[in-house]
C-alpha cells in the first residue's frame, strides 16, 4: 500500500513539470511565433517516437541569415500527441541551420525540421497528455526553463 500511495505521489507531483505549469519568468513569452517539429536523422531504436517541438521568436531561414543566436523552447513530445518532457529554453545558432535543405543541428544531433501551424501548437499545449496512454517517468525539470505552457498558448492563439 505504501508503494502505491508513494507512486500516485510522484505522479500527481510530476503532472505540474508535464502541463508546464511551474512558475517560470521569461524574458518575454509573447514574442514566441514560429514552431517547428524536429525529426531527427539516423533513427535509433524508438527515438522517431519522440518528436521535438521547437518553438522560436523568427522563422529558423531568418534566424539563419541573423548571425545571432535566439533563445528558443524546446518540448519533446511523444508521436507529436502529447508532451514527454519541457525541456526549457535552449539557445539556437545561426550556423546550426541549412535552410535550403530544412535541416537543423541541435544539441549533438541532426534534425530534419517542419513548420506547424500555431492550432496544432495550441492542441498540443492544452492537452498535454495527449490521447495516446503511455507511462510517463517523473523527469527532471528543465535547467533552464522557458514559458509556461499557458503564456505560450495565448501567444500561439492571437496567430491563428
Amino acid at each position: 500500500m505504501r508503494i502505491l500511495v508513494n507512486c500516485v505521489a510522484i505522479f500527481v507531483l510530476s503532472i505540474p513539470s508535464i502541463a508546464g505549469a511551474a512558475s517560470r519568468s521569461p524574458a518575454d513569452s509573447t514574442n514566441y511565433h514560429h514552431a517547428y517539429y524536429l525529426f531527427v536523422e539516423g533513427i535509433k531504436g524508438c527515438e522517431n517516437c519522440y518528436v521535438p517541438l521547437l518553438i522560436t521568436n523568427e522563422p529558423l531561414e531568418q534566424i539563419a541569415k541573423s548571425g545571432e543566436n535566439q533563445t528558443s523552447v524546446l518540448i519533446v513530445t511523444y508521436e507529436r500527441d502529447s508532451v514527454w518532457h519541457d525541456d526549457g529554453t535552449v539557445s539556437v545558432e545561426p550556423k546550426a541551420i541549412e535552410a535550403p535543405e530544412r535541416i537543423i543541428h541541435l544539441r549533438d544531433r541532426t534534425y530534419r525540421y517542419q513548420e506547424i501551424s500555431s492550432s496544432e501548437v495550441v492542441k498540443l499545449l492544452q492537452n498535454p497528455m495527449g490521447t495516446i496512454p503511455i507511462s510517463r517517468p517523473v523527469l527532471p525539470n528543465a535547467s533552464s526553463p522557458g514559458p509556461t505552457f499557458k503564456e505560450l498558448i495565448a501567444t500561439f492563439e492571437r496567430e491563428k
